[in-house]
């Protein structure tokens, strides 16, 4: 054994040795002052489901802190649909740094998003998204706007405007594929049976018999609120057709002057009458085409200002679309009827 002068040096090594191992990097020292907090999606993005349910997958995230799992981590849940909402709206990651919450969807269709935020986290808010789908079918009403009731047109004729009906769930959302059943006292409908579109829409077109007076048309889809929807018009005796009749071309329609008829427009011209298509101010480039048999002379394709003139000779029903904003075959749009006689 040593003296104590040369045992000190050595005590005094084997401190600094044990000293510097408390204050070096050890793992259980506190993180560096860099070290990145990042939160990015895991699962759950995407889905598909039915407004104002939950969704069949949760949404889920990890939050990491230097590329490793953060426990205890509170992340915030949050979506802007009308009537979402999200379950539980916070909560703290578990200690794989996982976080979910479950998404019950809004009142709208279409698309919508949900978030994820990580106060001062690199990537937050992370955000989700979702297609909301129409609920069951629930109401039967009358479509908004020109929807062909209290229409009035000629015995023996085709009422100018198609009678539409609309089917909707219980949040207003249209709903397609439902059949609606049509009928008319002292009229024909095009179709007994027209299934709802895409928007929502079942249409027919109603042709007047040949008394003149009061028809009632009647929509009607088993079990809907609103069913059935009775519409209402009036046959009259023709008067003689005039000898000229004038259409608006206009952005997107085409619209008699004589009797306001748009998607189409459906007017009458007698005989060797004269027909002139006008562009409106400001038409952009349209065409007036004639489609099918019996035809007639078409338009250039041309903007404002321009006129089309045509004489029909023969009687008959002509039908016409712009080439750029409709098809020959379309029966709503840019589209129109003259009817000769």
């Amino acid at each position: 054994m040593g003296t104590l002068s040369e045992r000190r040096p050595t005590a005094l090594l084997m401190a600094a040795t044990v000293l510097a191992g408390a204050c070096g990097g050890g793992s259980s020292g506190p993180p560096p002052a860099n070290m990145t907090t990042t939160v990015a999606a895991v699962s759950g993005n995407g889905q598909t489901g039915v407004v104002g349910q939950l969704l069949a997958n949760p949404i889920q995230v990890v939050v990491t802190e230097g590329g490793q799992p953060a426990s205890d981590a509170t992340v915030n849940w949050s979506t802007t649909a009308a009537g979402g909402a999200m379950t539980p709206a916070s909560v703290a990651t578990d200690a794989n740094g996982v976080a979910n919450s479950s998404w019950t969807l809004g009142s709208v269709s279409g698309s919508q998003t949900a978030r994820a935020t990580v106060t001062g986290a690199s990537g937050s808010p992370v955000t989700f998204t979702a297609t909301a789908t129409a609920d069951a079918a629930t109401t039967l009403a009358k479509a908004a706007g020109n929807n062909g009731d209290n229409q009035t047109g000629e015995i023996n004729s085709p009422l100018p405007l198609p009678v539409q009906a609309r089917v909707t769930d219980q949040f207003g959302n249209a709903v397609g594929g439902t059949d609606v059943n049509w009928s008319a006292t002292g009229a024909a409908v095009s179709a007994p049976t027209v299934a709802s579109n895409a928007t929502g829409l079942s249409q027919v077109t109603v042709t007047l018999g040949g008394t003149e007076g009061s028809i009632t048309i009647v929509a009607e889809a088993g079990g809907l609120t609103g069913s059935p929807l009775t519409f209402n018009a009036n046959a009259v005796v023709p008067t003689p057709p005039p000898p000229t009749i004038a259409i608006t071309v206009g952005n997107d329609f085409f619209r008699s002057n004589r009797n306001n008829s748009t998607s189409p427009a459906v007017d009458t011209v007698a005989v060797n009458g004269t027909v002139t298509w006008t562009w409106a101010a400001g038409a952009i480039t349209h065409s007036v085409t004639s489609a099918g048999a019996p035809s007639f002379t078409s338009s250039t394709t041309t903007a404002a200002p321009a006129t089309h003139v045509f004489t029909f000779t023969s009687a008959g029903t002509y039908r016409y679309y712009c080439t750029v904003h409709a098809t020959a075959n379309a029966t709503a749009g840019m589209v129109g009827r003259i009817v000769v006689r």
